[in-house]
């Protein structure tokens, strides 16, 4: 145990506004090395992309965050799109998390509104943090957060952009500019 009290104390300090300081992989590399097998095999369960069957409550609780949360993002933009959605509706006790939601999916920029559901996500982390900080579920949490800085670090205005030209050059393409018909 003594050994998790300086893991966990060794790590630097994560922030969604500042430089990733260690990236997933190097973290788990330090953990493999100090957790024992079953403490690691559970901390690897702590994804972005959570499996069923999650043991730990915790992680039980992201699975249904992240299934509530995704649920709300599509309902917000099926609304966005003016589509008719055949589900019935999300209705959660939460007008701040609906809010935010909202705010994120209708935005204009959608870097910004991917960059928001990220924030939501983190914000659900720090708000769950276990009072034993020196504990599996403290690993869990941060490494969860890992994960988030580093999709939201892979987000590019440049490469983005050059990828919406790519796709909207491949629809332009597959329409015959003769009859307006679609080519497939």
């Amino acid at each position: 145990m003594a050994n998790y009290y300086y893991l966990i104390a060794s790590l630097p300090m994560l922030s969604l506004d500042a430089t990733l300081p260690i990236s997933y992989q190097a973290f788990l590399s330090k953990c493999r090395d100090i957790l024992s097998k079953g403490d690691y095999a559970e901390l690897e369960r702590a994804t972005f992309t959570p499996s069923e069957g999650a043991r730990n409550t915790l992680l039980r609780k992201w699975e249904g965050y992240i299934d509530e949360v995704s649920h709300l993002v599509k309902q917000e933009r099926t609304k966005r799109l003016g589509w008719q959605s055949g589900e019935s509706p999300v209705i959660i006790n939460n007008p701040v998390l609906q809010d935010r939601i909202h705010r994120a999916t209708f935005s204009m920029n959608p870097l910004e509104g991917e960059k928001e559901i990220l924030a939501i996500y983190f914000d659900f982390l720090d708000s769950n943090t276990p009072s034993d900080v020196f504990s599996l579920e403290a690993l869990m949490i941060y490494a969860l957060k890992i994960q988030i800085i580093e999709r939201l670090n892979a987000f590019s205005v440049e490469k983005g952009r050059n990828e919406f030209r790519t796709l909207f050059g491949r629809i332009q393409e597959q329409f015959d500019r003769k009859d307006g018909e679609y080519v497939s």
